[in-house]
C-alpha cells in the first residue's frame, strides 16, 4: 500500500527486482510531492548511516575498500571526568537558591558563577553524564548517546539535518573546539538591537573564558583537509586564518565529535561544570525539566522528571533556562511564559553539502577537525555572508550525506572516501524558522531556505567549488539529490547556472546545521524579544535565559565562546539585580 501511494507500484519491495527497487526509490527522491521526498530521505539517511556507522568489535565489513579503519583509541587521561550527581527519590522536593536547566556552554558557566557567589545551585540535565572511559569511537553508538534525537535529528520535513548535543556538557562535548569571538559587524547589529557591553565588556569576558578553556593557536596544526582549504584560498588570493581551539594535549584520534577520550577537549564537564560542583552546586542528570513553576508572576522553581526514578521538584526563586535553542523555547512554551516571540526567529547557520575528490589521500576523519577558516565571503551582503571551514566526518554521517542514485554509484562514491575532502560554508542566515512543541511537549523544528539566505547558500556552493578546484580537486560535487558535478578544467559558469536553476527546495539539497540560535532572544524592544538586554525573561520575575537562544540574530561564527561570555555577563547582572 505504501509503494502504491508513494511510487505507483502496488507491490512490496520483496517482490521487486533490485532495478525495480532503485527506480521506486528514485521516484520518491525526485518527486514534486514534498512528502515523497521526505520519505526517501528518511529511508536513505537511516539505512546508510547505520550500514556504514555501526560496528561490531571495532569492525564493519563495508569499511573494506573505502579506506577507513577506526583509529586506535588514545589513552585515558590521568583524571577522567567525573561529575558527582545527586540521587533523588520519586516525588522529592529539592530546595535551592537557583535552578539551572542545562549543563552546556551557557548553563555550566552560570552555575559556576552563582555557586562561586555562595548560592545553592541545582543543575538539571536531560542527558546522561558520560566519561572518557565510555568514549569508544563507535560512530552510531556514540552519536546515539551524545546527540539530540540520537544523532538523527532534523527539521520537521527532514530538509535540514540538525546536530546538537544531548548529554551532560551539551555541545561542548561533541563540538570541534573551534573558539571564535563575535565579529565586529554582528556586534554592531546586536548593539542596535539593544544589547550593551559589546564594545568592551564582552572582550574582558572572552578573555576570562579563554583562560579557563586554554584557548589558543598552539594546538591548531593543519592536517590534509584543512590544508586543502588553505591551499585553495592561497591560489585564489583569499585571506584565511588559523582557528584558536580550546584543547590541552590534543592528539589525532579521529573521534573529536564523539567525545574526547583523551580529555584534551576542555568541555564544560572538565571546566565550568566542574568548577560549579567544586563550589557546591549539585547536578541531577537524566532529568528533564518539564515546566517552570510560577506563582503571582514570579518563578518558584522547576518541575522535572528523572528517567527511571520519577518526578522531582526543585524549589528556587531563580530559574536559568539553558537547554539550547531547541530545548529552551520548548520549556518556556510548556510553562506558558516568555510571550509570543518564544520559539520564533530560529537561526541555524545552514551548511550545504559540497564534496571534492582528490588524487591524493585526505582521510577526512583524521587530524584536527578545524584549524583553518576563510572569512573572505563573510560580509558580501552587509553583515551577512558565509565563512569556510572544514568538518571531521566519519563513514556513517558521510554515507548518509552523499547523494544516492543507485547502490553501485553510491558504493563508488564511498570507495573514494579517503580521497574526499569537504569544505563547509557556514552561512549566516537572515530569514528564521521556528520551534514549537507537539502534544507531548517535545520540540518541533521548522525551517526553510528562502529569500536572501537561499541566495547566500547558492553563492556558497559555487565559491566552495572554486576553492576545491583551486586546491587541486579532480571533481567537485554539490550534494543535491541529483548531484551537480564539475571536473577540473570544467565550465564554472555552467556549473553556477545549474546550481541556481536547481533552487534550494526542501529535500532537494543536502543541508545540515550544528549551530542553533535566537529562539528566546534578548533585546531592547519588548515587542520583538523574549528577554531584556540582561537576559531576564519578560513578563515573569526570576527567569533568565543563558544559551544561544538568547542571541538577537545569528552569530555568523561558531557560537560557543559567545554563549559562554554572555552567560557570564548575564549571571553577574542577575546577581547584581538580586
Amino acid at each position: 500500500m505504501a509503494n502504491l501511494a508513494l511510487a505507483g507500484r502496488p507491490r512490496p519491495f520483496t517482490a521487486m527486482s533490485r532495478a525495480e527497487r532503485e527506480r521506486c526509490l528514485l521516484s520518491w527522491a525526485d518527486s514534486a510531492v514534498p512528502l515523497r521526498r521526505k520519505a526517501f530521505q528518511a529511508v536513505k539517511r537511516a539505512s546508510l548511516f547505520f550500514a556504514y556507522g555501526s560496528s561490531s568489535d571495532g569492525h564493519n565489513p563495508l569499511w573494506e575498500g573505502i579506506g577507513y579503519e577506526r583509529p586506535e583509541l588514545l589513552p585515558l587521561p590521568d583524571e577522567p571526568t567525573g561529575s558527582p550527581q545527586r540521587r533523588i527519590r520519586d516525588g522529592e522536593t529539592v530546595e535551592a537558591d537557583a535552578c539551572v536547566a542545562g549543563s552546556g556552554a551557557g548553563g555550566s558557566v552560570v552555575a559556576a558563577e552563582l555557586a562561586r557567589a555562595g548560592r545553592r545551585v541545582v543543575v538539571l540535565e536531560q542527558g546522561r553524564a558520560w566519561t572518557e572511559t565510555e568514549f569508544d569511537g563507535r560512530e552510531a553508538t556514540s552519536l546515539a548517546r551524545l546527540m539530540w534525537d540520537r544523532g538523527l535529528g532534523a527539521t520537521e520535513d527532514l530538509a535540514v539535518v540538525i546536530f546538537a548535543g544531548g548529554a551532560v556538557g551539551g555541545g561542548t562535548v561533541v563540538g570541534w573546539s573551534t573558539s571564535l569571538r563575535l565579529p565586529a559587524a554582528v556586534r554592531e547589529e546586536w548593539t542596535a538591537l539593544g544589547i550593551d557591553g559589546l564594545d568592551g565588556e564582552i572582550d574582558a569576558l572572552y578573555e576570562e573564558v579563554e583562560r579557563r578553556l586554554d584557548v589558543g593557536l598552539d594546538e591548531s596544526p593543519i592536517n590534509a583537509q584543512n590544508s586543502v582549504l588553505a591551499r585553495g584560498c592561497d591560489e585564489l588570493g583569499l585571506r584565511w586564518q588559523a582557528i584558536p581551539r580550546n584543547t590541552e594535549g590534543c592528539g589525532d584520534c579521529g573521534h573529536c565529535g564523539l567525545g574526547c577520550r583523551r580529555g584534551a577537549k576542555l568541555s564544560t564537564p572538565r571546566t565550568f561544570l566542574r568548577d560549579a560542583v567544586a563550589s557546591g552546586a549539585e547536578l541531577i542528570a537524566d532529568c528533564s525539566a518539564e515546566r517552570v513553576l510560577v506563582e503571582d508572576g514570579r518563578a518558584i522553581g522547576v518541575s522535572a522528571v528523572a528517567r527511571g526514578t520519577g518526578r522531582v521538584t526543585v524549589r528556587a526563586p531563580l530559574v536559568i533556562v539553558a537547554g539550547g535553542s531547541l530545548g529552551t523555547p520548548a520549556l518556556l512554551l510548556r510553562s506558558g511564559i516568555g510571550g509570543p516571540e518564544v520559539g520564533r526567529e530560529l537561526h541555524v547557520h545552514p551548511v550545504p553539502g559540497i564534496a571534492g575528490l582528490y588524487d591524493r589521500p585526505i582521510r577526512i576523519w583524521s587530524g584536527v577537525p578545524q584549524s583553518v577558516m576563510c572569512d573572505a565571503f563573510a560580509e558580501i551582503d552587509g553583515g551577512y555572508g558565509f565563512r569556510l571551514e572544514v568538518p571531521s566526518v566519519l563513514p556513517g554521517v558521510l554515507a548518509a550525506a552523499l547523494p544516492w542514485r543507485s547502490a553501485d554509484e553510491h558504493r563508488r562514491l564511498m570507495e573514494g572516501l579517503d580521497h574526499t575532502a569537504a569544505i563547509i560554508p557556514i552561512v549566516r542566515d537572515r530569514e528564521g524558522g521556528s520551534v514549537t512543541v507537539d502534544r507531548r511537549g517535545a520540540p518541533v523544528v521548522r525551517y526553510a531556505l528562502r529569500g536572501g539566505t537561499a541566495r547566500l547558500v547558492q553563492r556558497a556552493i559555487v565559491e566552495t567549488a572554486r576553492v576545491n578546484l583551486a586546491a587541486g580537486a579532480t571533481e567537485v560535487r554539490a550534494l543535491f539529490t541529483r548531484p551537480v558535478t564539475i571536473r577540473a578544467g570544467g565550465d564554472m559558469r555552467a556549473f553556477e547556472q545549474e546550481v541556481l536553476s536547481r533552487g534550494t527546495g526542501a529535500n532537494r539539497l543536502g543541508v545540515f546545521t550544528a549551530h542553533q540560535m535566537s529562539t528566546a532572544r534578548m533585546g531592547g524592544d519588548a515587542r520583538r524579544s523574549v528577554a531584556d538586554p540582561d537576559g531576564a525573561v519578560r513578563g515573569v520575575r526570576g527567569v533568565w535565559v543563558a544559551d544561544a537562544s538568547a542571541f538577537p540574530t545569528a552569530s555568523g561564527v561558531n557560537p560557543t565562546m559567545t554563549i559562554m561570555a554572555l552567560a557570564m555577563r548575564n549571571a553577574r547582572r542577575m546577581l547584581a539585580r538580586a
